[in-house]
C-alpha cells in the first residue's frame, strides 16, 4: 500500500473510534452524573422494563453508565497501536458497544415503539406518530462490527519504495 494511502487509512479509523468512542461517552457521562447526583430514577426504571436487566436495576443502570464510558477510554487506547493489547482492547470495546446497541435498538423498537425512519417507501420501517426515529442509533450496529472485525493497522508494514 503506497504512504499516503495507510496514512490516511490510519486517521480515518481512528476519527471513526474517537467519534464513535465520544458518542458514548457523553451518554455514559449523563448517565453516570445523574446517578451520582441521585436522579438516576428515570434510568433505572427504563433499565428495570428491559428483560432480564429488570432483574437488578439499580446494578445494571450503573453497569450500562460505566460501560458506555469504558467503550470510549478502550477505543482510544485502542488507537495507540504501541500500547500492550491495544488490538485487544478495541476489539472488547466493540462488543461491548455492539452489546450496548442491540439493547438500545430493542429498547427503542419493541419497548418504546420507535422505528427506523419518519418516512420512506417501507411503511413498515417508518415511525408512528408521537414516535421517534433512530436511524442514528441502527447506524451504531455496522460501526460496532467494523470495530470489532477491522485488522489493526502495523506501521511496520509501510513500504518506503512504492
Amino acid at each position: 500500500m503506497y504512504k499516503y494511502q495507510y496514512w490516511i487509512s490510519i486517521t480515518s479509523d481512528a476519527l471513526l473510534k474517537i467519534c464513535f468512542g465520544f458518542i458514548f461517552f457523553n451518554y455514559g457521562y449523563a448517565k453516570l452524573n445523574m446517578l451520582f447526583l441521585g436522579n438516576g430514577e428515570g434510568l433505572m426504571n427504563m433499565v428495570s422494563t428491559i428483560p432480564i436487566f429488570g432483574i437488578l436495576p439499580i446494578f445494571f443502570s450503573w453497569t450500562l453508565a460505566l460501560a458506555e464510558i469504558i467503550v470510549f477510554l478502550g477505543l482510544l487506547y485502542g488507537i495507540l497501536s504501541f500500547l500492550p493489547f491495544s488490538n485487544l482492547i478495541t476489539k472488547l470495546s466493540g462488543l461491548l458497544s455492539l452489546i450496548i446497541t442491540i439493547v438500545i435498538i430493542y429498547q427503542h423498537i419493541f419497548a418504546w415503539g420507535d422505528n427506523v425512519f419518519s418516512y420512506g417507501p417501507f411503511e413498515i420501517l417508518n415511525i408512528e406518530e408521537g414516535k421517534k426515529s433512530i436511524f442514528g442509533q441502527i447506524l451504531f450496529f455496522p460501526i460496532s462490527l467494523y470495530i470489532i472485525f477491522s485488522n489493526s493497522h502495523n506501521a511496520n508494514y509501510i513500504n518506503d519504495t512504492k
